[in-house]
């Protein structure tokens, strides 16, 4: 029964109750003296602020000479700072050094605003080892090319280009461009120049003589892993080409292919074209 009510039907004031004569206190009496619940005579024990002998789980009791010995040795001590306080200030110095900051960051873009912008320098062709570079490096005047030029039109139908590979064509090799009538037009010499340098590289002028693995597949229907598997099987030689693009050698190819065939009926024979 809570104390509060018990007092109501006793009809008991707080003057009227007196200190037990037992040498020991219990938890209930412990509150009933400092006017408190339990639960805070509970909390009192557990800080260690009262001393407390814990019998059993149900039975806990306080001395009286610890019950007077908490009272007084537990002074009040008023606090300097509240917490709230605290709190308001840290706030403050916190808005504080961001407007700080803030000023700081429109001064220096005040300042970055002021300064007089330097004359640009004069735009040179980048070598052609380097791939990325600006379209309008490659603008030159009419006097400097001499000889035949390419229309952007024309290039794309000989060579079978789109205009975005063109594009990188272009930029890779520092193919020059000229204005005239109102056309972009480029020399016949750099770009016919270009155009082998390309193929050499990317391995298109080995048709010839040497397969390409689309090639073995288009024509016997295999896989690209059935390919390899048959020339490091067969011996037959390869050529690596701009990076991992892998060349098969013809001749030993279609030997390999005839020796195939007679041994094995499952071998498939080359497609008609």
């Amino acid at each position: 029964m809570d104390r509060h009510i018990k007092q109501n039907l006793t009809g008991q004031s707080h003057s009227e109750w007196d200190m037990p004569s037992k040498p020991f206190l219990t938890i209930g009496e412990v509150a009933n003296l400092l006017q408190v619940s339990n639960r805070t005579v509970y909390n009192l024990i557990y800080k260690g602020t009262l001393r407390a002998c814990k019998i059993t789980y149900h039975i806990t009791l306080i001395t009286k000479e610890d019950f007077f010995l908490m009272i007084k040795e537990t002074t009040y001590c008023k606090r300097n700072t509240s917490i709230f306080a605290k709190q308001i200030k840290k706030n403050k110095e916190k808005m504080k050094a961001d407007i700080q900051n803030t000023d700081k960051v429109s001064s220096f873009q005040q300042e970055g605003k002021k300064k007089t912008k330097s004359t640009p320098t004069k735009r040179q062709l980048i070598p052609s080892s380097n791939y990325k570079q600006s379209v309008r490096d490659t603008f030159t005047e009419d006097k400097n090319v001499g000889g035949d030029l390419y229309t952007m039109a024309e290039i794309c139908q000989k060579f079978n280009y789109t205009y975005g590979r063109f594009y990188n064509l272009r930029m890779r090799y520092s193919i020059p461009c000229v204005k005239a009538n109102s056309t972009k037009c480029f020399p016949k010499a750099e770009v016919d120049k270009a155009m082998a340098e390309e193929s050499e590289r990317l391995g298109t002028n080995l048709t010839e003589h040497w397969y390409s693995c689309f090639d073995i597949m288009r024509l016997f229907g295999l896989g690209k892993t059935q390919v390899r598997r048959f020339a490091l099987t067969h011996g037959v030689r390869t050529k690596r080409i701009h990076g991992n693009r892998l060349y098969y050698l013809k001749a030993d190819w279609d030997a390999a292919r005839k020796v195939s065939e007679r041994k094995s009926a499952s071998t498939k024979a080359k497609r008609e074209v």
